[in-house]
């Protein structure tokens, strides 16, 4: 009586995995082409197949999946906000599918850039710059593509009437002697609850020494839309402007208007409508604690 109780069974069991193996599915990863994190509200679409991607894990994109596809020819689209849209085609075979290689969305700008704002602290002697983007209305844009900035940064002694300022506030505070000049390159932190993504490390070893307590720094950010200007060529441009001098003209006082060196307003002249940039002064960076 038993044995004949196991047919069915069996024959059941069968049936449900011929029908799991059936299945047709595909398994992909979806990555930020320059920081090879996670795209932030990527929508996939495939064969009516929706899917919706946002924070993955901090250690890197996961394999996503969709199910219930029919197999064939189809046409497997992406886009998320502030990437380039993907199109791609697949042939899908009845079954487990996988796509062998990441499709790498390409990010063409942070969508409502308007502005950033940099926090610095002093680590080891380093100083640690936290880098946040701004909308308009000055509120942080946490979650965005990773593009590829290029960022110089100029250190300089705070001053007002020639000596360095003893207390923070001063509204005729200059910058005094240069003690850093540098191209810096970024870090990445593609942890979710972080609130800073992008962060730059001054170095103490290639800062002169000075007995003064607090520095003014200047940073110029340069934000490409790397689908119309490479790295390579914001360099270059870059390049003879950068070592001509400072980044900014002059040395307006905290409270007077900045504007770049002419060098460097040429230079990035010849970037117009393919990359944007971003000067920012922070006063008063306390550089050591007496």
């Amino acid at each position: 009586m038993k044995r004949r109780h196991l047919v069915p069974a069996a024959a059941a069991l069968l049936v449900l995995l011929l029908s799991s193996c059936s299945e047709t599915t595909l398994i992909f990863q979806v990555q930020d082409s320059v920081s090879g994190s996670w795209a932030w509200d990527a929508t996939v679409l495939l064969q009516k197949r929706l899917l919706r991607s946002f924070y993955q894990t901090d250690a890197g994109p996961i394999p996503q999946k969709l199910t219930h596809l029919a197999p064939g020819s189809a046409t497997l689209e992406i886009t998320a906000p502030g990437y380039e849209p993907v199109s791609m085609p697949v042939v899908l075979r009845r079954g487990r599918n996988r796509l062998s290689d990441p499709i790498r969305l390409v990010g063409r700008e942070i969508p409502g850039l308007a502005d950033f704002s940099a926090f610095e602290t002093v680590a080891d002697g380093d100083i640690v710059v936290q880098l946040r983007p701004l909308d308009a209305s000055s509120k942080a844009i946490i979650n965005h593509p990773c593009i590829d900035l290029w960022i110089g940064c100029v250190v300089s002694e705070e001053t007002a009437g020639g000596v360095p300022v003893s207390a923070e506030g001063a509204r005729a505070a200059a910058r005094g002697n240069e003690l850093y000049r540098g191209v810096l390159r970024w870090t990445w932190d593609a942890r979710p609850e972080s609130l800073f993504r992008y962060s730059i490390r001054i170095p103490a070893s290639g800062m002169r020494d000075s007995a003064s307590v607090y520095r003014v720094i200047d940073y110029l950010l340069i934000v490409p839309d790397p689908t119309k200007i490479s790295r390579s060529e914001i360099e270059a441009r870059m390049a003879d402007a950068w070592r001509s001098g400072g980044l900014v003209s002059g040395n307006p006082t905290r409270s007077a208007p900045r504007r770049l060196t002419p060098e460097l307003a040429a230079a990035l002249d010849a970037c117009k409508g393919r990359a944007r940039a971003f000067l920012l002064t922070s006063w008063d960076v306390r550089a050591r604690q007496s």
